[in-house]
């Protein structure tokens, strides 16, 4: 059944691929965009697309796009490579609540091994990648981190989130995917991004076995 769906970053790898894909099975989109001269002209003139071009941190935007008609919210923002702050945790902080005051149905929020799942049993590739991103990802830890522990916070009945982690991303054809936790013996290094993509829309749903669960997802 066609759906509306509230999408952040869609003017990324992933969410330009969401956004074809999403338009294509038939669901209508509003999209929250700095930039929508990102977006191609055949996804910013589809008359099943509205767009709402604001800064993350704009309040009024928040409460227009939660109020747009979608029930079903996904959102595959992230920091940038050396970005500072934590923008999209801050813009969460006040979204979760809108989301739950405008009686959405389902939320996806992309995050990544920089939190930690309870049932993960960790290993060291995963703590070699997260010294990694310390390193070298700006404040990408602390967003992801944080972002994990604001999502992961909710109570699944209020709103039935599903904070889907991913590792290191390609462009190859999408494949099975496999949801699981670190140290599952399950858990590989790469995914590639219309994998993703078709996952996200399968779980959607709220009949999805990830609701209220912090999967590990790769190829």
């Amino acid at each position: 059944m066609p759906e509306h769906i509230l999408l952040f970053g869609a003017t990324g790898g992933i969410g330009l691929l969401f956004c074809e894909e999403a338009l294509s099975q038939g669901h209508s989109l509003t999209l929250l965009v700095r930039n929508p001269g990102k977006l191609p002209s055949n996804i910013r003139t589809n008359t099943r697309v509205n767009i709402t071009e604001s800064q993350l941190n704009d309040k009024s935007a928040l409460q227009r796009v939660a109020s747009s008609g979608a029930s079903i919210f996904i959102s595959f923002a992230g920091p940038v490579a050396g970005s500072k702050g934590t923008a999209v945790l801050d813009c969460m902080k006040v979204l979760f609540p809108l989301l739950i005051a405008n009686n959405f149905k389902r939320a996806m929020v992309l995050g990544t091994p920089s939190f930690p799942a309870p049932e993960d049993k960790g290993g060291f590739k995963w703590r070699a990648t997260i010294v990694l991103v310390k390193v070298i990802g700006g404040s990408a830890y602390e967003e992801f981190h944080g972002l994990g522990n604001l999502v992961s916070s909710y109570n699944p009945r209020e709103l039935k989130w599903t904070l889907f982690r991913v590792p290191f991303l390609g462009n190859g054809d999408a494949a099975p995917v496999v949801a699981t936790y670190t140290g599952s013996g399950k858990d590989g290094l790469f995914l590639s991004r219309k994998s993703i993509v078709a996952w996200t829309l399968q779980e959607m749903g709220q009949d999805s076995d990830w609701i209220g669960k912090s999967p590990m997802l790769c190829n």
